[in-house]
């Protein structure tokens, strides 16, 4: 399993092993990783037009991407799959914060304040970072504002509890 971390520095943990900063093989690589995990499946093209950088280079970049992650395994047993001119993480062996922060959140949707407090209080510490604290590129600030807002929204929420 890839506990992929993306509030505060994005990090990847598995198999005991932590990535962090460098470890992905650059910025690009370590990019691509934090768009495929909040974004699901991204055509190539996509991807180019976030990162700013030719399809060619994007392509090597998940190239490097995919090593950094798995030494030595297949780009058909990679975590990060590729398919038609499109990519994604393998659903079953990740699992990613952001997800499980949005998880939460629906999870005390339209429960009662008490049994909603355990799942609010879980999602405000999964979020007691900022969303890509390290990223500098539009999309991340843009991305970072959004689960700002969810924040204040829970924070409200859990007050009110």
């Amino acid at each position: 399993m890839y506990d992929i971390q993306l509030f505060g520095s994005i990090e990847v943990r598995t198999r005991g092993i932590r990535l962090a900063g460098d470890d992905f093989g650059g910025d690009r690589p370590r990019r691509l990783l934090a768009l495929l995990a909040l974004h699901g499946e991204q055509s190539l093209v996509e991807l180019s037009d976030l990162i700013g950088a030719p399809p060619a280079t994007v392509k090597d970049d998940l190239k490097v991407l995919r090593d950094r992650l798995e030494p030595g395994v297949s780009g058909r047993e990679s975590v990060v799959v590729g398919r038609r001119g499109s990519y994604r993480l393998d659903t079953e062996r990740v699992r990613v914060d952001v997800a499980t922060f949005d998880q939460l959140i629906q999870a005390a949707e339209g429960r009662s304040p008490e049994s909603a407090a355990r799942p609010l209080t879980a999602a405000a510490f999964l979020a007691s970072r900022p969303l890509l604290e390290d990223e500098d590129a539009p999309w991340a600030a843009e991305l970072r504002a959004k689960y700002r807002d969810k924040l204040r929204l829970l924070e409200v929420e859990s007050a009110q509890i």
